[in-house]
């Protein structure tokens, strides 16, 4: 085979395959008075800037798992899909959205890049109706899979489990990891809860044999006898167990290191989190202009190296990660589909 065929063989693979999506950890940041959804690679270099907002307006949730999609929340316009460049944006429609939806939570796609989970609050009469939902995305078909109180969903690898935490309590000790089928059948817990504190953001491994979650261990206090009820933190534990909740490990993160989210990296080799360094325990938390800046960080579970890997003023928030070796394959259809934004 001659040159010119193999060059043109390359080229006919790229037009019908895509390419490969280049950035490789996508998360928001608040800089200078600016939200911002930037995208990095796994060393922390070549970082851009994709889309901005005013505070807390923009912020990723995750990449799809085919590379093609970052799935991003916009108070603006409500859920919406874009490329890994920032281009081609859609927002998301959500058809038999009820009435009085008052939050949205995050969201998580399925395997196959088709749909998307996620919990939702519905007020109706001063009365909260909690439940876990799915999104196909072409259609705009939503299903009320359970009727469960569940933030942080997150979808296995093998389409068959969703992992969520049951929120906590103001007051009192918060929730814990919980799991159920795709279709919403079997809810169980998955954990005890912590003696003290919550249990939050979990995320399957690559292959699915693992969950990465976060405890923030508080208690509640009153500074003064007539006074509110006031969190105090104690510590702050990032942990991996099985999928069936047995042989916990604790990684060797500093305890006063707080956690916002956090995620594989590697393929399960690293996790990549995003944390605040610098705030005290046992004390008050300081107003919001006083916070440290909060950056991103990837931890080695076989070394336990630590590297950081953003370093700015501002705050790195939610964050996903996906491998440079997914490939566009298949395009996403073109069909525009819009989204009615919630109004409060």
């Amino acid at each position: 085979m001659n040159t010119q065929k193999v060059s043109l063989i390359c080229l006919l693979l790229l037009l019908v395959f895509g390419t490969v999506a280049d950035a490789k950890i996508v998360f928001s940041s608040y800089r200078d008075g600016v939200q911002g959804i930037y995208v990095i690679d796994d060393d922390g270099s070549n970082e851009t800037l994709l889309l901005t907002g005013d505070r807390w307006t923009v912020y990723p949730e995750c990449w799809s798992p085919n590379g093609q999609w970052i799935l991003f929340e916009s108070w603006a316009t409500g859920p919406a899909l874009m490329r890994p460049d920032g281009t081609n944006i859609r927002e998301l429609e959500l058809e038999g959205l009820p009435d009085g939806v008052s939050s949205i939570g995050r969201m998580s796609f399925s395997p196959d890049s088709r749909s998307i989970v996620f919990n939702m609050t519905v007020r109706i009469d001063n009365k909260e109706k909690k439940s876990v939902n799915v999104l196909n995305i072409e259609t705009g078909q939503l299903e009320k899979i359970a009727d469960v109180s569940a933030i942080f969903c997150d979808w296995s690898p093998d389409g068959k489990s969703i992992v969520y935490t049951e929120p906590g309590v103001a007051g009192r000790v918060g929730g814990t990891l919980w799991i159920m089928g795709a279709d919403g059948h079997r809810p169980r817990q998955l954990l005890p809860p912590p003696g003290r504190g919550r249990f939050k953001a979990p995320r399957w491994s690559p292959d699915g044999t693992r969950i990465v979650y976060l405890h923030d261990e508080y208690v509640w206090e009153r500074p003064q006898p007539l006074a509110a009820l006031t969190l105090i933190y104690k510590a702050h534990r990032y942990l991996i167990c099985d999928r069936n909740g047995k042989n916990i490990k604790r990684l060797q993160i500093p305890k006063d290191w707080r956690p916002l989210q956090i995620d594989w990296m590697d393929d399960g080799k690293s996790v990549v989190f995003s944390a605040y360094v610098g705030l005290e325990l046992d004390k008050l938390a300081p107003p919001n202009d006083e916070f440290p800046p909060a950056n991103i960080y990837k931890y080695h579970l076989k070394t336990h190296e630590i590297t950081q890997l953003t370093n700015h003023p501002g705050n790195d928030d939610s964050l996903d990660w996906i491998s440079d070796d997914v490939l566009s394959v298949t395009p996403v259809g073109k069909k525009k589909v819009t989204w009615g934004a919630i109004k409060e």
